[in-house]
């Protein structure tokens, strides 16, 4: 806990004056006041902001970092998800009632110009670097507005440009990479219930190009990211649904439980295909808090990797990257640090791995499942 360390730090410098002072029973009076200033100082940054997330690597430098988060916001999503009681009190009805009543009320507020005051809360809470923004803080007028801020131009350079076999990430966000489903289930995703097709928003047993030893990409935002969303790969917009109506958290405790966060939140599912890569869907995932996930591209389009698609409401969330089997090779050093049990802390336009050569042409199970999305939707 950074805070209270610091503290604690404190309290020890406070000491040693009063060591130095012990002549004067005003130099002792003093130095007590000044020992407990520090540790209440110590507490009420703790409560600020309290740096959270066990197993971060920073991929830039490689060495282990924090998640910053407010101290109350830890514990709620800790007991929430990790603990039994929790657990029980996620599945009441009237605990989905007032979640959902609450996260109307926050989405209103967020977009309202009361909202505009909380900005500098937001900030300290999760120790934003305000100086990424692409305009000064005081030229936001709600909540929404910095949370789906855009960062300075040229800030976060698309990694080879001109090479589309390479796919680049979609956000600044934590990031695990598995070259099979099963494997994420078995070290990272806890959901009782995650399978391909729940995440895809199709029914069970649905074929899909993204079988089940697919590979997948899953980045985990806070509110400390910039929340526009990104296309990964270059290619063409084959499908843009929303499923799912719940908001559960987004954070580490929230998606190491058995919470089914990835397969009962709001997100949005994207389809592309892509000349390198084959089949690629993008699913962004809103997480406890977001008011909505909302497209910024439509079925038809073009993208070219690095392109806005989507953008989020206040709150957390993910975004998982689903690549047909043999399809990619994840850079070395996200495998490496996935494979050891640590997320790693990468940039929006950075490298994410390269087109294998071995793609597989669409297949009839494609077919299948846009042939049912388009019921879905005759049916809407």
């Amino acid at each position: 806990m950074g805070g209270g360390g610091g503290g604690g730090g404190g309290g020890g410098g406070g000491g040693g004056g009063g060591g130095g002072g012990g002549g004067g029973g005003g130099g002792g009076a003093a130095s007590h006041e000044t020992r407990m200033g520090n540790a209440i100082s110590g507490i009420v940054k703790a409560f600020e902001s309290y740096e959270t997330t066990p197993g971060l690597l920073d991929r830039e430098t490689g060495l282990p970092t924090t998640e910053p988060m407010p101290l109350i916001r830890a514990v709620r999503m800790w007991w929430l998800y990790q603990t039994l009681p929790g657990r029980i009190f996620l599945q009441l009805p009237p605990t989905w009632w007032f979640i959902g009543w609450q996260h109307k009320g926050i989405a209103k507020h967020a977009n309202s110009p009361e909202s505009k005051k909380d900005i500098p809360a937001l900030i300290k809470g999760y120790k934003i670097n305000e100086e990424e923004a692409e305009k000064p803080v005081d030229q936001y007028g709600t909540l929404q507005e910095f949370f789906a801020r855009r960062l300075k131009s040229g800030l976060r350079p698309i990694y080879a440009p001109g090479d589309d076999s390479i796919a680049v990430q979609p956000a600044d966000s934590r990031l695990v990479v598995y070259d099979n489903v099963d494997a994420a289930r078995t070290f990272w995703i806890k959901g009782r219930n995650f399978n391909v097709a729940a995440l895809l928003g199709l029914p069970p047993g649905t074929a899909t190009p993204w079988e089940e030893n697919c590979a997948i990409a899953i980045n985990r935002l806070s509110p400390t990211d910039c929340h526009r969303l990104h296309a990964s790969v270059s290619g063409r917009v084959t499908l843009v649904e929303t499923h799912g109506h719940e908001f559960m958290g987004s954070e580490w405790a929230a998606t190491h439980s058995a919470v089914n966060v990835m397969t009962e939140n709001e997100r949005l599912v994207m389809h592309f295909d892509s000349e390198h890569f084959g089949p690629v869907a993008q699913v962004m995932i809103g997480a406890s808090e977001v008011g909505s996930v909302q497209s910024l591209v439509a079925k038809g389009q073009a993208v070219a990797k690095g392109d806005e698609v989507a953008v989020f409401g206040y709150g957390g969330s993910l975004m998982a990257t689903l690549f047909v089997g043999d399809s990619i090779a994840f850079d070395d050093d996200l495998r490496r640090h996935t494979h050891a049990g640590y997320e790693t802390l990468v940039k929006y336009g950075s490298s994410l791995g390269r087109a294998t050569g071995e793609r597989r042409k669409r297949a009839p199970a494609d077919s299948a499942a846009a042939a049912a999305a388009g019921e879905r939707a005759d049916g809407r």
